[in-house]
C-alpha cells in the first residue's frame, strides 16, 4: 500500500505543473485558432446626418463572424455593434426610411473580426429631420474673480434642431467650471451641453487678468 501511494505522489508537484502547463498550451492554441460562428447582437445606429433618431428596428441582428475564438467570445460578451447611418436618408411621409446595413459600417468592438454575412440588412428608421441655427454660448462657472476677464472663443456657434423648436432654442451653455483657483491668464477648452448635435462640440475659454 505503502509504494503504490509513493507511486502516484512521487514528484506530485512536477505532475501538477506539467498539467497545467498542457491546459495553458491547450487554451493559447484553441484562442489562436479561427473559427466562424453565427452571434445575434444588439445594435445602435448613429446618425452622421442633419435628423435625429427617433426609433429604429430590428433592435437586434444576426451576424456570421469569422475570427480568433477568444475574439469572438469578447463580441458575444458585448452583445452590441453600432451602425454608421448615411448623412443623408429619405424618408417618406411618416418620417420613416429604409436604411441598408453595409458591413464597412459596422463599427465592431473587435477590430479583427471579419463579418461574412448580416441577417437582416436593412434597419426601419424612424427620423426627425434638424434644422440648423446659430445661437450663442453661455458660460456656466462659479468662483470668477473680479479681476479677470472672460471671453469665449467662438461666442456662437450651429446647433441642429427640430423645426418645431427653432422658436424655443435662443441659446447653448458650456460645461460647469469652477475657476476660484484660476488667478491669472489661463485658456481652457470646455465642451458644449447640448441635447441635439453642436458644431463645434467645444469652445476655448479665455482668461486674462485685467490692468488695473
Amino acid at each position: 500500500m505503502k509504494k503504490a501511494f509513493d507511486f502516484i505522489f512521487y514528484k506530485f508537484h512536477y505532475k501538477v505543473l506539467a498539467l497545467l502547463s498542457a491546459i495553458l498550451l491547450w487554451l493559447l492554441a484553441t484562442n489562436k485558432e479561427i473559427t466562424e460562428a453565427e452571434l445575434k447582437v444588439k445594435v445602435s445606429p448613429l446618425s452622421r446626418g442633419n435628423y435625429k433618431i427617433i426609433d429604429y428596428f430590428p433592435k437586434e441582428i444576426n451576424l456570421t463572424v469569422e475570427g480568433y475564438r477568444k475574439d469572438l467570445l469578447i463580441l458575444k460578451e458585448k452583445n452590441l455593434v453600432r451602425i454608421l447611418l448615411p448623412e443623408k436618408i429619405q424618408t417618406n411621409e411618416s418620417g420613416t426610411a429604409l436604411v441598408k446595413i453595409k458591413k464597412d459600417k459596422l463599427l465592431l468592438p473587435i477590430s479583427s473580426v471579419k463579418v461574412k454575412k448580416i441577417d437582416p440588412n436593412y434597419l426601419r428608421i424612424k427620423a426627425e429631420k434638424l434644422i440648423k441655427k446659430v445661437v450663442p454660448v453661455k458660460l456656466e462657472a462659479i468662483g470668477i474673480r473680479k479681476n479677470l476677464k472672460l471671453i469665449l472663443s467662438p461666442n456662437y456657434v450651429i446647433v441642429y434642431i427640430p423645426e418645431k423648436l427653432k422658436n424655443k432654442v435662443h441659446f447653448v451653455r458650456t460645461e460647469k467650471i469652477d475657476l476660484s483657483s484660476i488667478k491669472g491668464n489661463a485658456e481652457i477648452y470646455l465642451n458644449i451641453v447640448s441635447n441635439y448635435k453642436v458644431e463645434p462640440s467645444r469652445v476655448k475659454l479665455i482668461i486674462r487678468k485685467n490692468r488695473r
